[in-house]
């Protein structure tokens, strides 16, 4: 079997790049010949990679669909692992043809983009072609049956996580030294993923200022890539509110680094919100579960994807979007059953395996 996967990047510094890279990796394992059209070059992979153009005009996006037409040729199944562009080029490479096409129901730019009047018909188009819609969570699959999306094709999939690297002593001691931050504070609270209101890191830091009576020692280490201004307004309300030596942002981290934070914190805080003006949300919180593998428990928003990482009341607890004391609350209900919770975390991961994800996927393939 061939299968074209069609993607923005395996990029592993985004999250994007990393659920793509663990599809790809993972069909590879099981014995599927992949073929990816993204944009940038995945490293570290024996794979037949094509470019893909950003789809910053519509010059582009022809050319992209050319490309994806010329590529489904000789494939057996088109997958594309996310709704827009990458369902609608799809849809374009299999039309006329008797190709299996399947697409991810993933999050922001699986829905969103159907409440546009243009994309919104592309987008539709390619739902209906689809021979099967893989949504990621089940909040996914309630946001695209909301706009109208065939109940008949959608199923929900859950997410794998790849294993990150342990570290020696040596590496351990070397990003302890690198980071600058003080490790012997408790508790510490890590954040992983875009620095935005969308991902809640202010809501989590007001928590923080909250819980700091109980906890002087407190750190929160928010990591990703920062909106400036969203940063800047943290930075500001750490320094008004006397929060200035219990918060931290990092940039530019690797899998080795980010295996060290996971070793390191206390636990994992995901406190999303969903902007439903524009139809963001967080669609499943793959963060959560890489912080399993370390047994680290996670406190996240109800009422978006995350309530399927997150197992209520066993591996963490969900908390109401954008309220600082729920978030507090639960916050400090984890760090005082802590075993308990930690415990949890750490037999949860194991059902979060590629290999369950992929089969699923190939069963389909096949059906």
């Amino acid at each position: 079997m061939k299968v074209l996967v069609i993607t923005n990047t395996l990029y592993q510094r985004s999250g994007s790049g990393r659920y793509s890279r663990g599809v790809v990796e993972n069909l590879q394992r099981a014995g599927v010949e992949v073929v990816v059209l993204c944009e940038q070059k995945p490293g570290g992979l024996n794979i037949e990679w094509h470019r893909l153009l950003l789809h910053d005009s519509l010059v582009s996006f022809l050319r992209n669909i050319v490309t994806a037409r010329r590529l489904a040729r000789s494939v057996d199944v088109v997958h594309a692992l996310d709704g827009w562009p990458f369902g609608v080029y799809g849809y374009a490479s299999i039309f006329g043809t008797s190709k299996k096409f399947f697409i991810n129901g993933v999050g922001t730019y699986s829905v969103a983009p159907l409440y546009s009047l243009w994309l919104g018909s592309a987008m539709r188009r390619a739902y209906q072609a689809a021979d099967g819609i893989f949504c990621i969570s089940a909040y996914a699959k309630s946001q695209l049956l909301l706009a109208s999306v065939s109940t008949s094709k959608t199923t929900v999939v859950h997410l794998g996580s790849d294993k990150l690297p342990v570290l020696s002593p040596e590496e351990e001691e070397k990003y302890r030294d690198e980071l600058l931050i003080d490790w012997q504070r408790f508790p510490v609270i890590l954040t992983v993923g875009d620095i935005k209101n969308r991902k809640g890191q202010l809501d989590t830091l007001q928590a923080v200022e909250q819980l700091k009576k109980k906890y002087p020692q407190i750190l929160y280490i928010a990591v990703g890539t920062s909106n400036l201004e969203y940063v800047k307004g943290m930075h500001s309300y750490a320094a008004s509110h006397g929060l200035t030596s219990n918060f931290s942002t990092i940039s530019n981290i690797d899998d080795k680094k980010l295996s060290f934070l996971y070793s390191t914190c206390t636990l994992v805080a995901l406190n999303s919100n969903n902007n439903e003006i524009r139809h963001h949300f967080e669609g499943f919180g793959l963060v959560i579960v890489e912080g399993y593998q370390f047994g680290k428990p996670a406190v996240g928003s109800r009422d978006c994807g995350i309530e399927d990482a997150i197992v209520d009341g066993k591996t963490g607890l969900l908390t109401n979007q954008g309220d600082s004391s729920d978030i507090a609350e639960k916050i400090e209900h984890v760090l005082e059953n802590l075993s308990f919770f930690s415990h949890n975390a750490r037999m949860q991961y194991a059902t979060f395996d590629w290999r369950n994800t992929v089969s699923e996927y190939i069963a389909a393939y096949k059906k």
